[in-house]
């Protein structure tokens, strides 16, 4: 039934179409033919047959509840459409199948012509001289203007733009049942701690989890809670010096540690699930729209998901919130992380014909056009500025998800912007701090030993 109405409240959209033209452009040294980014038809390579290999983790059987997604492989389709002359060869599978063999072939060599690259793992692949830069590309993008501030950061090295932002991550928003919450004594979803462990104590007696979480693949904890409540602690100057590697800033330093201290009592007060280490965040999603859990800690994928899947009187009763703040912090307690990560990038061997067709393709599915569509389809806020949007067209958790988005400020993501290796040991790490098997103090000194020794 959710999907039905889902598909009616975005019906009206008639297929969009993209720009048909071809200029003379400039090029990075590598391209024989020129084209200007985001017009159709790939520029100096239309009418010459062409495969591009493109590697990414937009499973088709997950389109209909991610709008992101959604969005994305619709310009792509029309792409296709559009230029019948390239064979765009797909190698689609899980996130963390991806992630896992992305880096596998980077480390031979081995990349696809087009894939997904995470910001953390930027530098080692550029370091590798696997990437093609996009600067000149971009220079010449008619709506390079319209891109949010800081997009491109997590993608720049050395000067060097590496891809273009195929979404703008929200990671930590509190998605909460309203009426769950006022049957044993709040009005909204607590402005402290003490009081969500109190109010756990009342949950758990129902057989009801106050929050679900799913760390089966270990980012959720780390990038949809302690992404915000680290910098609650520590302050953005502190994740900033971090992700620099500049040295001011530890992972031993008291306030990092007192972050991992608090996830560590969040889960010893029995706040999540038992099984939040077993299950996915997918499977979490699922415990607060059947009602076995009061609320969850997620990211902007979540609406979707609830919207599709959530019933009527769970979506009536949601409401949306912040984590509460944390007491002697250094940080600014009206914040959430968010910020582009992921980006579509080009293998650095591409040149001539199959240069100009794939930059078209990533300028055309990834750039202004993915911002609109995601827009004027969902309601939801995308890397490049869109004006206009009537947002009263789309449900009221959408609506309010907006209001409360938009009058936030945005915190460094952990895992969009440390280096690889650290996050690898940092997600493993929690999952230990959580279950009680490993302190604060010791996951942090592990951190920083890998910090010292990149």
């Amino acid at each position: 039934m959710k999907k039905k109405k889902i598909i009616q409240i975005i019906s009206f959209l008639a297929a969009l179409s993209l720009i048909l033209s071809a200029c003379g452009g400039g090029s990075n040294g590598s391209g024989n033919g020129s084209t200007t980014p985001g017009n159709s038809g790939a520029g100096g390579a239309k009418g010459e047959q062409i495969q591009l290999t493109f590697s990414h983790y937009y499973l088709e059987e997950e389109r209909p509840t991610s709008a992101e997604m959604d969005s994305y492989m619709t310009l792509v389709e029309e792409w296709e459409a559009n230029n019948p002359n390239v064979n765009l060869v797909q190698s689609v599978m899980s996130q963390a199948d991806y992630s896992t063999k992305i880096q596998a072939q980077a480390a031979v060599n081995e990349i696809p012509d087009i894939f997904f690259l995470k910001g953390s793992w930027v530098s080692n692949f550029a370091n590798n001289d696997l990437l093609m830069p996009i600067n000149d590309y971009l220079d010449q993008y008619e709506h390079k203007d319209q891109f949010r501030k800081g997009v491109f950061d997590a993608a720049t090295r050395d000067g060097n733009i590496y891809g273009i932002p195929n979404q703008l991550s929200i990671t930590s928003v509190v998605f909460y049942n309203e009426q769950m919450w006022k049957e044993i004594g709040y009005d909204r979803f607590p402005d402290n701690w003490e009081d969500i462990y109190k109010a756990a104590e009342k949950f758990n007696e129902k057989g009801i989890s106050a929050i679900a979480l799913g760390n089966k693949d270990k980012w959720p904890a780390e990038s949809s809670i302690l992404s915000t409540m680290g910098d609650r602690f520590t302050g953005t100057d502190w994740t900033n010096s971090i992700i620099a590697r500049d040295g001011s800033a530890k992972f031993t330093d008291p306030e990092f540690v007192s972050a991992l201290d608090q996830m560590q009592s969040i889960a010893a007060n029995k706040v999540f699930n038992p099984d939040f280490n077993i299950i996915s965040n997918a499977q979490a999603e699922e415990y607060y729209a059947q009602g076995k859990a009061a609320a969850t800690i997620d990211g902007h994928w979540a609406l979707s998901y609830l919207l599709s899947n959530a019933s009527e009187e769970v979506l009536s009763q949601t409401k949306v919130a912040i984590l509460p703040p944390v007491d002697g912090g250094k940080g600014d307690n009206n914040t959430i992380s968010g910020g582009a990560g992921w980006y579509v990038a080009l293998n650095k061997n591409l040149e001539g014909a199959k240069l100009d067709a794939a930059m078209d393709f990533l300028f055309s599915t990834a750039g202004y056009d993915f911002s609109r569509v995601y827009a004027e389809k969902y309601g939801m806020t995308g890397p490049s500025l869109i004006e206009g949007t009537d947002l009263t067209q789309f449900p009221q958790l959408t609506q309010d998800f907006a209001a409360l988005t938009g009058s936030l400020t945005f915190t460094p993501i952990y895992d969009m912007l440390m280096e690889g290796s650290i996050i690898e040991s940092m997600n493993t790490g929690l999952q230990e701090v959580l279950n009680g098997t490993k302190t604060g103090q010791e996951l942090a000194a592990q951190l920083q030993s890998g910090q010292d020794s990149l």
